[in-house]
């Protein structure tokens, strides 16, 4: 059997990794010079930087980590969150703490009946009640301090505000195990020398990755896919498709009407050393889920060395950076450099107009039956944990009826 991967980021590397281990021969298409996608770290003396992908909340990845001999470590993250003025604040009154608990157990038993959609690894059938705001959710249902606890992590790792990003998606995103997580303040997982390091292991495993190859066509053709380049033609049994791809390159209506369908967010990343040794990650509170702003900062400290990565909403533009910035310096941060800008296209996922109770049930319908198949977060939650679950599925799936 032959097999064709497209896109050469985790998810995409990892379903050719565990294909070839099992004997399969995988081709990786992957339209960048460097493949990784949201896995990205920059290397300098002494420090490895991740801009992309930066943590993990379980650990479900350790077992693909030792499996690779890749080092982690383990950590808690200390946050901190400032008002309108740049003073420290509280995330939430101590007198309302154990109010939460109380609406944490509510949201418990109300999410129990919808159980069996929120608890599938991949994107399924979708309750009417759940493709409404996260907000309207919450308010309907009288779970204020809910909001005020979720929405800090909701805007900051660029999922939306919570008056446009729909129920169903923060529920399998942020499920009861990770709110609670945050709660206690769980320790999160963190590749020692960045993420970096797992993808160029997976690399060093898969004999045919394609760099700067970008497929213009893919068709089925009887019972075999065809892949079109710029530069060859190529049939392959099966394909799986790991990333957002332009309309019209597949020849499939479903497939397509998918893909014009699915939406991203623009973020931004801004990484900058500094002289500082003594900060936290930071929340900026009044900026949460606006536009341009700047959302939260993490701090990462190796060999004397300390840098600030600071996210925001949208486009990069000088503005934005310079605004960024602005807001850094009035924290009394002092700034030795800039190292980088990075923009992003993150959260795959369809807005409340277009997606109904079976839009993904319909894409899992052909899933099965077709010789194309999508993977990663384009059915599944993007985190990096529950990636390797929905991608290591897929393929035990692929394997058994091949």
């Amino acid at each position: 059997m032959r097999v064709a991967v497209i896109g050469g980021g985790f998810s995409g590397l990892l379903a050719a990794y565990l294909l070839e281990k099992e004997g399969i021969d995988v081709t990786v298409y992957e339209k960048e010079e460097q493949a990784g996608g949201h896995c990205k770290t920059l290397v300098s003396k002494n420090i490895n930087i991740d801009i992309g992908t930066v943590c993990s909340f379980t650990g479900n990845i350790k077992e693909l980590l030792i499996q690779l001999q890749v080092d982690y470590v383990e950590r808690f993250l200390y946050r901190n969150f400032v008002d309108e003025n740049y003073n420290s604040v509280e995330h939430m009154l101590r007198d309302d703490v154990l109010l939460l608990m109380d609406e944490l157990s509510n949201l418990s038993k109300i999410l129990s009946k919808y159980a069996s959609y929120l608890d599938d690894i991949n994107y399924g059938y979708i309750p009417d009640d759940l493709n409404v705001s996260l907000k309207d959710f919450l308010k309907s249902n009288g779970l204020n301090l809910i909001c005020q606890l979720i929405s800090p992590y909701l805007s900051s790792f660029g999922f939306g505000s919570m008056d446009k990003v729909q129920a169903y998606y923060v529920f399998k995103i942020f499920d009861l195990n990770t709110i609670y997580a945050f709660v206690i303040g769980k320790k999160s997982l963190f590749i020692k020398n960045g993420t970096k390091e797992l993808i160029n292991k997976l690399c060093e495993n898969i004999s045919n990755i394609r760099y700067s190859i970008e497929v213009k066509s893919i068709e089925t053709i009887q019972n075999k896919v065809k892949i079109d380049t710029l530069y060859d033609t190529e049939s392959f049994d099966k394909v799986l498709i790991s990333t957002k791809i332009p309309e019209n390159i597949i020849k499939d209506t479903v497939y397509n009407e998918f893909m014009k369908n699915i939406n991203t967010n623009p973020f931004i990343l801004c990484a900058y050393e500094i002289f500082n040794t003594d900060l936290i990650t930071t929340y900026y509170k009044s900026h949460l889920g606006k536009k341009d702003k700047l959302q939260f900062f993490y701090i990462y400290k190796q060999n004397n060395r300390n840098i600030l990565l600071a996210y925001s909403y949208g486009k990069i533009t000088k503005d934005i950076v310079n605004d960024i910035t602005a807001d850094i310096n009035k924290l009394g941060i002092k700034i030795k450099t800039l190292l980088t800008v990075k923009q992003w296209d993150i959260f795959p996922h369809v807005k409340s107009n277009n997606l109904n109770q079976s839009f993904y049930q319909e894409i899992n319908r052909p899933n099965s039956l077709s010789n194309i198949t999508l993977i990663g977060s384009l059915v599944s939650k993007p985190s990096i944990d529950t990636l390797y679950l929905s991608v290591r599925s897929a393929v035990n799936s692929i394997l058994k009826n091949s």
